[in-house]
Order: C-alpha cells, then structure tokens, then sequence
C-alpha cells in the first residue's frame, strides 16, 4: 500500500467502533475510499473525526 493509500488511524479506529460506518466504506468504490481517506487527513480534531464517520455511516 502507497502512502496515499494509507488510512489515518483516527478513521480505522472510528470506523471499527462504528460499524454502519465500516459497513459503508467497506462498499465505497476504490476513489470514493481515497476521497474520504483524503478527507481525514485534514481533520484538525477529536470532534470532526467522529462528524466524518458519522457522515460515513449515513452514506448507507
């Protein structure tokens, strides 16, 4: 896996603790993945991590 590819640990750790989240990006298209991936790495804090993964669990 690529550095582009590699997942931020607070969006593994947020999306094993949410699993309609993890349920939702496990049926993301390979750029839709990259995209949020993309996403977390500009996260400044605690509070917009969980917003990103709650937005991820409302994409199902």
């Amino acid at each position: 896996m690529s550095r582009e590819e590699d997942m931020p640990l607070g969006l593994g750790f947020g999306l094993a603790m949410n699993e309609q989240a993890m349920n939702s990006f496990s049926s993301m298209t390979d750029p839709e993945k990259r995209q949020v991936i993309e996403a977390a790495r500009s996260v400044q804090s605690k509070a917009e991590m969980e917003s990103l993964i709650q937005d991820i669990a409302k994409m199902s």
